[in-house]
C-alpha cells in the first residue's frame, strides 16, 4: 500500500530514501547524497537516537531553524513537543530505531504572537516525516527528517514556531510487516492513573488518549497515553 503522504516534498523524500536503501531495512547515513535532495535541504533535518528517550538534532535545514527561531544543534527534539505526546513520540521513534519502519506524523505548530498584531495567530497544520539511518555499525540510531507545513499562506510572513502538538501518527512498513513488528505496534503506553485532561490522537486505525499531564497532588507532570 502507497504510504498516504499529503506533502510532495514528503513524497519525494520517501522515494529517495527508498531506492538508497533497495532491499535493506535503512540505508547507511553515509549514502544520502545532498546533492540529489537538494530541493528538500531547507525542510530536513538530522536526528540522533542517544539510547532510550534522548532524540537529539545533530543537523538542521536553514528554513527549520527559521522556523524554530534558534540553532537547534544538539537541542532535545522531544522538548519540541507538547508535555502529553513526548512518551508517544518517543515510542514511535524508538519502534523506527529497532525496527526500520518509518514514521508519518500530522500535527499543530502553535506560533508565537506578534506583539503587533490584533489577533493570536491560528495553530498551522505540518506534515513530518522520520526515515531511519544506519550511523554506527548495524545501528539505526540516525533519523532524516522532514518538515513541511499543511496549511501555511504564501503571502503571510513566516513566525517563530513555540510548540508542536501530534495529530495523527502512521506506521509505514517499506519492507512489510513481520510477526515480531505487529508485536511492538501493538504494545500499549504505560498509563499513569493521576493524570488529567486527556485528548485523541489518531494512530493509523487505532485512536490514543494522550494526557496532558496535571496531577492531583500537584506534583510533576507526566506524559502518557493509552490507546482505546
Amino acid at each position: 500500500m502507497k504510504p498516504e503522504m499529503k506533502h510532495a516534498a514528503s513524497q519525494a523524500l520517501y522515494a529517495y530514501w527508498n531506492e538508497v536503501r533497495g532491499s535493506r531495512l535503512a540505508p547507511r547515513r553515509l549514502e544520502i547524497q545532498p546533492a540529489r535532495i537538494g530541493t528538500l535541504l531547507l525542510d530536513t533535518f538530522i536526528l540522533e537516537h542517544g539510547g532510550g528517550h534522548d532524540f537529539r538534532f545533530r543537523l538542521a535545514g536553514t528554513r527549520v531553524a527559521s522556523r524554530f527561531g534558534m540553532d537547534l544543534k544538539s537541542q532535545d527534539f522531544l522538548a519540541c513537543w507538547s508535555e502529553g505526546d513526548r512518551d508517544l513520540l518517543a515510542y514511535h521513534l524508538s519502534a523506527i530505531s529497532e525496527l526500520g519502519r518509518v514514521g508519518l506524523f500530522t500535527g499543530e505548530a502553535k506560533i508565537a504572537f506578534d506583539p503587533a498584531g490584533r489577533e493570536r495567530p491560528e495553530p498551522r497544520l505540518f506534515e513530518l516525516l522520520v526515515l531511519p539511518l544506519v550511523h554506527t555499525g548495524q545501528a539505526m540510531d540516525r533519523f532524516l527528517c522532514l518538515l513541511v507545513p499543511l496549511d501555511e499562506p504564501a503571502t503571510t510572513p513566516e513566525r517563530r514556531i513555540q510548540g508542536l502538538k501530534l495529530l495523527a501518527a502512521e506506521a509505514i512498513w517499506p519492507s512489510g510487516v513481520s510477526g515480531d513488528c505487529r508485536q511492538f505496534d501493538d504494545r500499549q503506553l504505560p498509563l499513569d492513573p493521576q493524570v488529567r485532561h486527556a485528548r485523541i490522537v489518531r494512530q493509523g486505525r487505532r485512536q490514543f488518549r494522550v494526557y496532558e499531564g496535571g496531577r492531583v497532588d500537584g506534583g510533576p507532570e507526566p506524559a502518557t497515553a493509552e490507546r482505546i
